[in-house]
């Protein structure tokens, strides 16, 4: 009886897949439609994976459809690949889901009240990675994130009061971890162990030391003709000139700092030498306001033409952004004593800081820290960071949405908020 059921059995499997393999259409392939119903059925994979569409006749589009088409938002975090259109990173579920989960799990066994749970899932939905990969393609998601509990009808931004997400300290504790889940590192250049330690990224005074009487921050901007997809041409309030105006405000009359904007142009004949025509301005203003305690080069970054890097944060379009660090040393040559930043580590600390202030209040907001081999004069200052906010394809009510959650993780980190109940 047993042999004749298997029998039947593989009969039955081998002529359903017979059945399905031929009803494909053109554009289908049987891997395609078996993982197409089982999301449909609500079938949770429970390892990372990477999909990889070279040769196979999907489009990115396409695949990110089949992937989180009647899946429910907070069973995954989709992450497109930034640079390489071929590639789609589908990761199930995330690091902070993982641990929210945990930490949710323990606090209803002890009884504990379950704080921001609601928050957390609604902010999944804009944690979802909507680089597209479709051209025009936005986030179009219209409920208000609810780790923001003030009305906010009048589409004005209201700074989150909590973290809606936090890492575990077993996970912070790994630099394999840390190095995964918060840097993009460049093929040229490499991070040591040793640069990754959380107690060192963490033990560094990221806060001001002096009061306001001074210049505290400087913002300025190495290619100052970078702009976005409907800037108008000869008009900098539109490009990123007045996207890091918009900045200077807001961390002026909402958070108090004393903040400069350095509008000097130094890529307006080419961009090859930029840096190094800044350092003449740069070397100037320092002069000139000694007090000067943090650096902010931003930028607009490049990417492939079918990127959207957008998100959603209280129903606004806002461009996503990236912090970026020099490393002075490249793999071809090591350390670059020709160039030598004394504050690599002071550097790559205080972007740190501010990125994971960033992951736990606006989860889905900043991309990860891109390292790269060389100085871009972040050696000036130890508090000197640079920016990639939004790319070519973002507008600029999306790259002028983004600052105001921008400027409030500056904020915490500079005043020391954001060091409040970390793994000590």
């Amino acid at each position: 009886m047993a042999a004749v059921f298997l029998l039947i059995l593989v009969h039955l499997l081998m002529r359903a897949a017979y059945d399905i393999e031929n009803s494909l259409g053109d554009d289908e392939t049987l891997g395609a439609r078996l993982c197409s119903a089982m999301l449909r059925q609500g079938v949770q994979f429970s390892t990372p994976y990477i999909l990889y569409a070279n040769g196979s006749g999907y489009t990115i589009k396409e695949i990110r459809d089949q992937m989180i088409k009647n899946m429910p938002l907070e069973m995954c975090l989709f992450l497109g690949a930034e640079k390489d259109s071929n590639i789609t990173e589908y990761r199930q579920p995330s690091a902070i889901e993982e641990m929210a989960a945990i930490e949710n799990s323990l606090a209803i066994e002890n009884g504990a009240a379950i704080e921001n749970s609601l928050a957390y899932e609604n902010s999944l939905k804009n944690a979802i990675d909507t680089e597209s990969h479709s051209e025009g393609v936005t986030n179009t998601q219209q409920e208000p994130e609810q780790s923001v509990m003030t009305e906010n009808t009048a589409g004005t931004f209201v700074p989150v009061q909590a973290p809606v997400a936090m890492y575990s300290e077993q996970q912070l504790a790994e630099p394999g971890f840390i190095k995964s889940a918060f840097y993009a590192e460049d093929a040229t250049t490499q991070i040591r162990t040793d640069q990754l330690q959380y107690d060192t990224l963490m033990g560094f005074d990221a806060t001001l030391k002096q009061d306001n009487s001074n210049v505290q921050i400087l913002v300025y901007h190495t290619h100052s003709q970078e702009a976005y997809i409907d800037s108008i041409p000869g008009d900098p309030s539109t490009s990123i000139v007045g996207v890091g105006e918009h900045l200077c405000e807001i961390l002026r009359t909402q958070y108090g700092f004393n903040v400069l904007h350095h509008t000097g142009e130094y890529d307006v004949e080419s961009r090859d030498n930029a840096y190094s025509n800044a350092m003449a301005g740069l070397d100037s203003v320092l002069a000139e306001h000694p007090t000067i305690e943090v650096m902010i080069d931003l930028h607009r970054d490049q990417t492939n033409p079918d990127t959207k890097l957008v998100t959603t944060i209280q129903d606004r379009p806002t461009a996503r952004f990236m912090f970026f660090n020099g490393l002075c040393y490249t793999r071809a040559l090591g350390e670059l004593t020709n160039l030598p930043n004394p504050y690599v580590q002071d550097n790559l600390s205080f972007a740190f800081q501010m990125h994971l202030a960033a992951e736990e209040f606006y989860p889905g907001l900043t991309r990860r820290i891109y390292l790269k081999g060389y100085r871009y004069n972040l050696h000036y200052r130890p508090k000197s960071v640079l920016i990639e906010l939004g790319s070519q394809t973002n507008t600029v009510e999306e790259a002028m949405n983004a600052c105001d959650p921008m400027a409030h993780i500056i904020a915490m980190t500079l005043n020391g908020e954001n060091k409040a109940g970390v793994m000590e």
